[in-house]
C-alpha cells in the first residue's frame, strides 16, 4: 500500500541526507532570476480545443479540454479528469451563493515525442487556484503525471531537496518558512545528515537502507544504527520506494502521495532547467502577484530527469522559442471519444420516433447545458425534417436508426429487416454525411433473427419514463430524476410536447447532481459494442 503521509514522501531521503551537508548545497547563482527563466506557456489554439460551459442560477462551471486527434489518449485523460472534478464540485457545492469552477489548459511543450499540458483550476469555494501537469509519451501512447519526468523516487526526492536549496540560498527562506511538504523534507533530511555525522564521528556504518515494505514496527534497525527506538521504528516501517515511474498507475500513486508538492506544477525553462511555479506569498521578494517562478538550474535538473524528462525538456527548450512555434499538427476536425464514462458520471438521454415539430425546442434545451443526446429517428421522417436532422448532427448529437416506419422487427424476415435498416441508414447518411452507429428496435422487440440481421449494436434502456403513456410533464421529469444512475440510458419520445417540456427540469436536476450528458456511443465506447449485441445500460455499480 502506498502511504500518503510524510513517511511516503521521505522514503528515499535517507539516501539523500548528504545533499544537505555543508559543502553539498546548490551551486552559487546570481539573484533569483524568475524573469530570466524565459518560461513560455501557450494557450491551446481554438482549433485544438473544445469548451463545456454551463451557467445556472445556482452555479457556473466550465472546462476547456484539448482535442488532439480522434480519441487521443491525452484528450481523454484531461477531459475525464476535468469532468470528475466538476462532478465533485457540483455534488459538494454549498447551498446559497453562486459558486464557480473554471478549468483550463496551457501547452507547455509539443514535439513528436511528448506533449506537456498544464491543468489550471479556479474554484471559488477553495483557497487560491490549483495547477498540475500531465505529459503524453507518444512512443508508449500513454499519459503520465509529473512524477514520470524523474528517473526514480530517489531522483524525485533529490529534486525536492534541490528546490529546498534554491529557496534557502537564493530566496533566503528559513526552514520554518518553507511551504509543505518542503519543510518536512528538509527537516527529515537534515536529521538524517546529522545522524550520519554522529555515526561517522563514532566510527559506525553510515549507510542506512530503507526496510522492506512489509517490515514490522518490531524491527531492530534502531539497535543496529544507534538511533532511538521511536525514530528507528518509524524508519523501519517505511516502504522501499521502488515505484516504476514509467508505469502510469505507479507514477500516479507517487504523484498522489506528493499531491501538495510545488513540483506538481513544474515545467522547463528555456535554459534547460526546471521552472517551479509557486504561490508568490511563499516566495519573499517575488515581484509577480499571480505566481513566482522558482528556477532549478540545468546542472541540478540533469541529474534527476528520466528519459521522458529529457524529451520533455528538449521539446520545451527547442519548441518553445515562441508560442507560435509550438506545433500540434493539423486541425483536429474529428473529436472522437473524449470522455471515459467508466470513470466519469455519465448518462445517455435518448429520444425515439422523431424527428418532429418539437425536436428543435428540445435541441435548444440541450444546448443550454451543452448536453449531447442520441436521437433514434424514423427513416420515413428524415426526409420530412431534413433541416432538423442536419442541425441535430451538426450540434454533436448522435443520429441513429429506429427503422423506417416503426415496424416490429421481430415479426419480419431476415431479408426484410436488412432492407429496412439499410434504407434508414441511407436516409440518415444522406443528410448527416455519416451512417448511424447504433440502432434501437421499435418497442424493444427483438429475437435471434433481428440480432443476426443487423450490423448495429441494439440499444435498449434501463430507465423508461413512460412518457408515451402518461403524457404528463411533471411525472416524466420526476421519474427520470428518481431512477437515473451513472451509466443509465434514459428513454423519451421527442414527438410528444409534454416530454420535450420535461427536459429542462431533467437537465437542471441531473446537472446539479454532477452528471455529464453523452451520446450512446460515447457512453459505451465503440470498442465496447458489437453488431447484434443487446445493450441496456452501462451501470457502474
Amino acid at each position: 500500500m502506498i502511504a500518503t503521509s510524510l513517511q511516503r514522501k521521505v522514503t528515499v531521503c535517507s539516501a539523500l541526507g548528504l545533499l544537505l551537508l555543508p559543502g553539498c548545497q546548490a551551486a552559487d547563482t546570481t539573484e533569483p532570476y524568475a524573469e530570466a527563466i524565459g518560461f513560455i506557456s501557450a494557450d491551446l489554439p481554438d482549433l485544438h480545443t473544445r469548451t463545456v460551459s454551463v451557467e445556472t442560477d445556482h452555479n457556473t462551471v466550465s472546462y476547456r479540454y484539448p482535442v488532439l486527434g480522434e480519441s487521443h489518449p491525452l484528450s481523454i485523460q484531461v477531459r475525464t479528469t476535468m469532468a470528475e472534478r466538476q462532478t465533485a464540485f457540483l455534488e459538494e457545492a454549498p447551498e446559497g451563493g453562486s459558486p464557480e469552477l473554471t478549468q483550463d489548459t496551457e501547452l507547455l511543450a509539443a514535439s513528436a515525442d511528448v506533449i506537456g499540458l498544464r491543468l489550471n483550476v479556479v474554484d471559488s469555494t477553495a483557497q487560491g487556484p490549483r495547477s498540475s501537469t500531465l505529459w503524453y509519451d507518444a512512443h508508449g501512447e500513454q499519459v503520465l503525471p509529473w512524477t514520470s519526468l524523474f528517473r526514480d523516487e530517489q531522483a524525485l526526492a533529490q529534486a525536492h531537496v534541490n528546490l529546498v536549496d534554491v529557496l534557502r540560498d537564493e530566496y533566503e527562506l528559513t526552514d520554518e518558512e518553507l511551504p509543505d511538504p518542503l519543510g518536512e523534507v528538509a527537516a527529515y533530511a537534515e536529521s538524517l545528515a546529522a545522524e550520519e555525522q554522529t555515526q561517522e564521528e563514532e566510527g559506525r556504518d553510515t549507510k542506512k537502507q530503507p526496510a522492506p515494505a512489509d517490515s514490522s514496527n518490531d524491527s531492530k534497525d534502531s539497535e543496529d544504527d544507534g538511533s532511538d527506538d521511536s525514530d528507528g521504528d518509524e524508519r523501519a516501517a517505511l516502504p522501499p520506494g521502488e515505484a516504476d515511474l514509467t508505469d502510469p498507475e505507479q507514477a500516479q500513486e507517487v504523484a498522489d502521495a506528493w499531491a501538495d508538492s510545488p513540483l506538481a506544477d513544474l515545467a522547463f525553462s528555456t535554459a534547460g532547467g526546471l521552472a517551479v511555479r509557486m504561490d508568490p506569498d511563499q516566495v519573499p521578494g517575488s515581484d509577480n502577484d499571480d505566481e513566482a517562478l522558482v528556477p532549478i538550474e540545468p546542472e541540478m535538473a540533469e541529474e534527476t530527469l528520466s528519459e521522458l524528462g529529457y524529451q520533455a525538456r528538449d521539446a520545451a527548450v527547442h519548441g518553445n522559442a515562441s508560442a507560435e512555434s509550438l506545433d500540434l499538427g493539423p486541425e483536429a476536425t474529428t473529436e472522437g471519444t473524449t470522455l471515459d464514462c467508466a470513470q466519469a458520471k455519465c448518462v445517455a438521454l435518448t429520444f425515439d420516433d422523431g424527428p418532429g415539430e418539437h425536436t428543435e425546442a428540445l435541441l435548444d434545451s440541450l444546448d443550454d447545458y451543452q448536453a449531447k443526446a442520441t436521437f433514434y429517428v424514423l427513416g420515413s421522417l428524415v426526409g420530412e425534417f431534413p433541416d432538423v436532422v442536419e442541425r441535430t448532427a451538426a450540434e454533436g448529437h448522435e443520429v441513429a436508426n429506429h427503422t423506417w416506419k416503426h415496424d416490429d422487427l421481430a415479426t419480419m424476415s431476415d431479408d426484410a429487416i436488412r432492407k429496412d435498416l439499410q434504407r434508414t441508414d441511407d436516409a440518415i447518411e444522406e443528410i448527416t454525411g455519416e451512417a448511424p452507429v447504433t440502432m434501437r428496435p421499435p418497442y424493444g422487440s427483438l429475437n435471434a433473427t433481428v440480432r443476426s440481421a443487423t450490423g448495429h449494436p441494439l440499444i435498449l434502456w434501463d430507465v423508461d419514463t413512460l412518457d408515451w403513456q402518461s403524457r404528463d410533464t411533471k411525472a416524466v421529469s420526476e421519474h427520470a430524476l428518481a431512477e437515473t444512475r451513472a451509466g443509465s440510458v434514459v428513454l423519451f419520445h421527442d414527438i410528444h410536447k409534454s416530454s420535450v417540456d420535461a427536459i429542462p427540469k431533467v437537465l437542471a436536476g441531473l446537472h446539479e447532481e454532477g452528471y455529464h450528458f453523452v451520446t450512446v456511443k460515447d457512453l459505451f465506447g465503440l470498442d465496447g459494442m458489437e453488431a447484434g449485441e443487446v445493450v441496456t445500460d452501462a451501470r457502474l455499480n
